[in-house]
């Protein structure tokens, strides 16, 4: 999909949340979504067409009919390969504070359609073991021992494993290793370390955090980013995408 297909999709998925009329927010659904797409909250699974109007017809009448509030883009999108993600609010039509925030990472099928949308309350809450995991994911790259690190692959990745960043995908535990050490090699010779920020946030199957890149004697960050990550029934990683922003 080209930018100009991404910005409208992301437009016309906002706008579905604010739509009043029953027909067209159904007809809105089938033109976003595959028709056995699925949505997941922090608490919930919809899949099919039915079950996503339903949600978005519950979330309308709760937080936009009569209310004066309207869900907003946090103009933010981010994309590449086949998976964006994005942020949204909910805030008063005529101005005014801010009442809730969230973020949502879609996958998208070859048409652009989205298959999986995967929403996160913003800001995450802490707890302890999902920021202890993201912490080890960011240090995997860092580990200077060969072994180990293979090790660490094999033990948290799925033998099929994706790993998605901006500039390639790569297929397999071994070609996740290899772009695993690629990538700690740019960093160490650049004396750069990625560092875990705010909190990991997870359910269902999908872990989400956000890191950035900074001096590893000390300094201000000079870039940053997010991943996505998909566990299998083991809690292995099946799918990893990683966005720099």
């Amino acid at each position: 999909m080209t930018v100009s297909q991404l910005n409208d999709l992301l437009d016309r998925y906002v706008a579905l949340w604010n739509e009043p009329d029953a027909a067209v927010r159904r007809d809105a659904v089938a033109q976003l979504w595959v028709p056995d797409g699925i949505h997941f909250t922090q608490t919930r699974k919809f899949r099919g067409t039915d079950a996503l109007h339903a949600r978005i017809t519950e979330a309308h009448e709760q937080f936009v009919a009569g209310t004066g509030l309207r869900f907003r883009s946090g103009e933010n999108l981010v994309t590449h390969h086949d998976v964006a993600t994005f942020s949204w609010e909910i805030s008063p039509a005529a101005g005014g504070n801010v009442q809730a925030v969230g973020s949502d990472f879609v996958l998208l099928d070859r048409s652009g359609r989205i298959f999986i949308d995967y929403q996160f309350n913003e800001p995450p809450a802490p707890v302890a073991d999902l920021d202890a995991f993201a912490r080890r994911y960011l240090a995997l790259a860092h580990e200077p021992d060969a072994e180990l690190r293979r090790k660490a692959v094999a033990e948290l990745y799925t033998p099929d494993a994706r790993l998605v960043d901006d500039s390639a995908e790569h297929l397999g535990r071994a070609a996740v290793h290899d772009s695993i050490t690629t990538t700690g090699r740019t960093l160490a010779a650049n004396g750069l370390t990625r560092r875990l920020t705010g909190h990991a946030s997870a359910h269902h199957n999908a872990i989400r955090f956000t890191w950035d890149l900074a001096p590893t004697a000390g300094g201000p960050p000079v870039a940053s980013g997010l991943e996505l990550l998909l566990q299998d029934t083991t809690a292995q990683i099946r799918g990893a995408y990683r966005f720099t922003t």
